[in-house]
């Protein structure tokens, strides 16, 4: 009953997240990428209100978490769409110059679809039966999320007496394990790792509908059901910050519409959850930042992007310098040894090998430069930026080794999904986004809004 009551609390995030479904571009889309941005939406608004509740001296409890969770559940009720269903989960036509092709026949879709639903039960096999499990749970994120729920909320007194716990994390991961332990009265471990494959779910459905390309996403559920295997995510703050991440990633490179409020609130929800779930959500939140930028040429779309996640880090710092909390951060200080940087490639390339000749990233590699590199290039750039700043973060070690193959295998999950939602922007089958590099009206083939246009926009195909 622990676990059944541990698990109910992550079942509860999407429900609270529902209260994003009043805006009118979420409420178009379809039921699965509401689902999912409602995942990740109910993860950041329950870790800032746990956070805010402690910040104003208010404890931890059932009563009190659960008639605040009811009542934004209740706000999200109301923004369920009351439409024909018909109107946004009927199948999309096929576009003009792709229809009758092999690759494009319905039953390509659905055969690419049980894939993917077999890659994720084996995923939720290899959780059920521990293969998956991350250390890290045992000695890091459970014993600080048991402190917190033992204190009532962000008590600073219990993370000076073991700096070990990473006591300057951003809390987003802890929060969630506490409102587990809190919904079950005792530290549910089964029902911490098996969360990693609920926001494996949640991310899956996103990018099936915003890239409207099965066989894509298919490649995706692979690629990452395999290196979840070396990688021992389930437990550690990955599975949710790879949500945040392909939310992110994937609003700037699939949703198109003219206003680009989707673009914005949605990347600027995935950069916000990714700051405040993990130190490389940081590198991460600049690597779009960036991206923007030099690939969109959007400068206030950048800035919009980038500022909830800036207050995040702001806030939390505020809390991390007032209570001396300073650990992790703390190695931006350290200086650089330039003499390891041949140890760190060589090291990561051994990690990236995944023991399958490096199979994981090459294949989306190649597809993509077999493809439409142009219409790739926001996940390639921001695979690029983030690699980079991996290979920074290790230099700062004068003996990185072991901190690289303890580490890496679930910091390098972020190119990799990079990368993979790149393959899906090259195929000639996505829906991808009209990017800054490609002057208005010249669209590249497949690229942009099919001919003839689509009354309905982006947001509304399956």
């Amino acid at each position: 009953m622990t676990d059944v009551l541990g698990l109910l609390a992550y079942l509860v995030l999407p429900l609270v997240g529902m209260v994003v479904w009043r805006l009118d571009f979420i409420r178009e889309m379809p039921l699965g990428a509401r689902l999912g941005v409602a995942m990740a939406a109910g993860s950041l608004i329950v870790a800032l209100l746990m956070s805010s509740l402690s910040v104003i001296g208010i404890e931890w409890s059932r009563t009190v978490l659960f008639a605040l969770l009811a009542m934004i559940g209740f706000l999200g009720f109301l923004g369920v769409p009351r439409v024909p269903r018909g109107r946004y989960f009927e199948q999309p036509e096929e576009p003009e110059e792709l229809r009758g092709t092999p690759r494009n026949r319905r039953g390509w879709w659905r055969t690419a679809d049980a894939g993917t639903a077999f890659c994720w039960l084996l995923t939720l096999y290899g959780t059920l039966t521990a293969r998956h499990s991350c250390g890290d749970l045992q000695f890091t994120w459970g014993p600080k999320a048991i402190r917190w729920f033992r204190a009532g909320g962000l008590d600073p007194d219990v993370l000076h007496t073991w700096p070990q716990l990473t006591v300057d994390y951003p809390p987003l991961q802890t929060l969630l394990l506490a409102l587990s332990n809190t919904f079950a009265r005792q530290f549910p471990w089964w029902a911490a790792v098996l969360a990693s494959p609920l926001f494996l779910l949640a991310l899956l459905a996103v990018l099936r509908v915003w890239s409207r390309d099965a066989l894509g996403t298919l490649l995706a559920a692979a690629a990452l059901t395999y290196t979840y295997t070396l990688a021992y995510p389930a437990g550690c703050a990955e599975p949710p910050l790879l949500l945040f991440e392909a939310i992110a990633i994937g609003a700037l490179t699939f949703l198109d519409e003219d206003d680009g409020r989707a673009q914005t609130f949605l990347a600027a929800l995935g950069v916000a959850g990714a700051v405040f779930t993990k130190l490389e959500g940081a590198t991460f939140a600049v690597a779009v930042f960036l991206t923007i930028l030099l690939v969109q040429r959007k400068p206030k779309r950048a800035f919009l992007v980038i500022a909830p996640g800036a207050l995040l880090f702001a806030a939390w710092m505020t809390f991390v310098f007032r209570n001396d909390l300073l650990y992790m951060y703390g190695g931006a200080k350290m200086p650089i040894y330039w003499s390891t940087i041949p140890v760190v490639l060589k090291t990561l390339a051994k990690v990236a090998k995944f023991n399958l000749w490096w199979l994981p990233y090459l294949v989306p590699i190649v597809l993509i430069a077999i493809g439409n590199v142009r219409r790739a290039l926001v996940p390639v750039a921001i695979a690029l930026l983030t690699t980079g700043a991996t290979v920074y973060f290790y230099v700062h070690y004068p003996d990185p080794v072991w901190w690289i193959e303890s580490s890496s295998p679930r910091v390098i999950l972020t190119p990799l999904l990079a990368l993979l939602i790149g393959v899906m922007a090259a195929r000639p089958y996505a829906r991808v986004a009209r990017h800054g590099v490609v002057p208005e009206g010249k669209e590249t083939e497949g690229g942009g809004r099919p001919p003839g246009g689509d009354p309905r926009g982006a947001l509304g195909q399956v």
